[in-house]
């Protein structure tokens, strides 16, 4: 935009605009400055030319207050919709600080993609219940920002621009196949249709998810014609089978997601949700990661919490947990409140009363609840906490007692920091142990873990609690896929390991990727298998077999994932000599 056009030093309303943020096929994006109290707010402005039509402006105000009407943490505010300088149509925004989406680094870790993706939903989840689909959901369009815990935070920013756009095209042009979202994420029914479907954004966030894990797009390059021929001809490969550190049921709960048949798809961002949830289970959790799914955090002794809305004439009195600033969670076992509803609160803590509101920005369904071992029920956020609001709650967080530490819960997180990080050691294994064993060794230790989540422990002790429940997750997934198994064994040059792998059913042509990358972060390695697998070849055409077996060896301490290779050794090891430990054989 030159400097003839820009908005830079003008007023809306008691806002000044600052600078400009970006441009975009609808609008220009200010921030803007409140100069008494310092507060920063959003500006979307109407392209002039687009301003012209009097069917654009009008779908732009529509659009905007159907978006105003979201109201959860994982989307950014729409606060008022009006003509600003000039009479140029404006939407007034929050200001969202943080990065988009698209400048973070690729591939992200699955835990923290899943975690991503969950809060993204919530906040699609929220819009869906109001009637509000984005239909151009893509990385730009996501910010990571900080909440006021300095938590990661993902919010969805501009909701209802790409119906904006629709009303820029004639039907003609519509019909012709012109393009109203991001080729990339668009699903294959949004080039025939303009009308908007929720199943449209569960495919978007599957493509940015698998996006999120891979580093690449499932269809093409980003190119029209490249997406457009990919989505008819060809199914995409599945995450797992690119990268092995992704857990195959997270791959297929993405592959799910971006079905070419929206029928095909999960039939809301709820479902979606769910079946990350689900698959969230089993992928390893950083120390350090998005918002908790789960309550788990009691409320302050003596804090007394009504809620109006819930079916009754007056107020009921709950159960709260989660008591944070911002809002808490409130046990229900009746059909939750609507999510974006907004419930009359009262707070009292010794004595103290305040009157607020909240708005309801997640459930907690009965099923989730007996899962997690928590009460089912729905987070709450205040509405624009008063400072009354905030010191009661500070002042009860404050003044509730922290429970003793658990003196039997310290002794086994005390043992298991000194087992280090493997995981064979962690979970008491051999090298050789079966995938039965395995999956014995983990459910018990889990189980172990869970005996004490019950328990009224200190907040310290339930972070160490959780970070060992999510080493137990990592040590049985690291070692209960027989291809992550083999591509931890290789590194620790543990064949018996790979052996187990190999006769539980995997294949060089699952393993191939795994090699390839294992070879090629080692320079020299496979040419010098080569030569002892030649040699040992010979050596054992000649019967000389133990010399070929210490040959084979060698070759193999170097190239761990020949599977072929792997096959042979073992075969000849059993012709040799009888092993001495448990070892399924391995078939041809």
């Amino acid at each position: 935009m030159d400097e003839v056009n820009s908005l830079v030093g003008q007023r809306h309303g008691p806002l000044i605009f600052e600078r400009l943020l970006g441009l975009g096929a609808v609008g220009a994006v200010y921030l803007t400055m409140h100069p008494p109290t310092g507060a920063r707010f959003t500006v979307k402005v109407l392209h002039p030319p687009l301003a012209a039509s009097s069917m654009v402006r009008t779908r732009f105000y529509v659009e905007a207050q159907a978006a105003s009407r979201v109201i959860h943490r994982n989307v950014a505010r729409v606060l008022d919709a009006r003509p600003g300088p000039g009479g140029q149509p404006c939407v007034l925004m929050e200001y969202v600080e943080g990065d988009p989406l698209s400048t973070l680094p690729l591939p992200m870790p699955p835990a923290e993609a899943t975690a991503l993706l969950i809060q993204v939903l919530e906040g699609l989840e929220a819009a869906h219940a109001r009637g509000v689909v984005h239909c151009d959901l893509k990385p730009d369009n996501i910010v990571i920002t900080r909440d006021k815990q300095g938590q990661r935070l993902a919010k969805v920013l501009d909701f209802g621009m790409a119906s904006v756009l629709s009303a820029c095209f004639s039907p003609e042009e519509l019909a012709a196949g012109v393009s109203l979202g991001s080729p990339s994420y668009m699903a294959p029914e949004q080039w025939e249709t303009t009308a908007a479907d929720t199943r449209m954004d569960v495919y978007a966030l599957g493509v940015i998810g698998y996006r999120l894990l891979t580093g690449r797009l499932p269809f093409g390059r980003g190119r029209m014609t490249e997406v457009l021929l990919h989505q008819q001809e060809q199914r995409p490969p599945a995450p797992h089978t690119l990268d092995s550190r992704i857990p195959p049921v997270l791959s297929m709960v993405l592959m799910q997601a971006i079905a070419r048949r929206p029928e095909e798809r999960f039939p809301s961002a709820r479902d979606f949700q769910l079946a990350l949830i689900a698959a969230q289970r089993r992928i390893p959790r950083p120390t350090m990661t998005l918002q908790a799914v789960a309550p788990r955090v009691e409320g302050p002794s003596g804090l007394q919490v009504r809620v109006g809305g819930l079916g009754s004439p007056e107020p009921r009195s709950v159960r709260a947990s989660d008591v944070t600033a911002e809002g808490l969670f409130i046990a229900f076992e009746g059909a939750p409140p609507p999510l974006a509803a907004r419930l009359p609160l009262e707070l009292s803590f010794q004595g103290r009363s305040v009157i607020c509101a909240g708005d309801v920005v997640r459930h907690v369904s009965q099923d989730e609840a007996l899962g997690w071992g928590v009460s089912a029920g729905f987070f709450v956020h205040f509405t624009e906490p008063s400072e009354a609001l905030s010191a009661l709650v500070a002042q009860a967080r404050d003044g509730a007692s922290e429970p003793l530490p658990d003196p039997e819960l310290a002794q086994l997180l005390a043992r298991t920091a000194a087992l280090g990080k493997d995981p064979y050691v962690f979970l008491g294994l051999p090298p050789s142990a079966s995938f039965d064993e395995v999956r014995q060794r983990s459910e018990a230790a889990y189980r172990r873990v869970e005996t004490f989540w019950g328990r009224t422990i200190p907040q310290s002790q339930r972070r160490d609690l959780e970070m060992l429940r999510a080493r137990v997750e990592a040590a049985r997934r690291t070692l209960g896929d027989p291809l992550t198994r083999a591509g931890y064994d290789a590194s620790k040059g543990n064949a018996h390991g790979i052996a187990r792998c190999i006769a539980a059913g995997l294949t060089e042509q699952a393993v191939d990727p795994m090699r390839r990358a294992y070879l090629s972060a080692r320079p020299g390695a496979e040419a010098r298998a080569h030569a002892f697998f030649v040699q040992a070849r010979n050596l054992e055409a000649q019967h000389s077999l133990k010399a070929a077996l210490d040959c084979y060896a060698q070759a193999l301490a170097l190239d761990p994932l020949n599977i072929a290779g792997q096959r042979h050794y073992w075969a000849l090891q059993r012709r040799m000599r009888p092993m001495t430990m448990s070892l399924p054989a391995i078939a041809r």
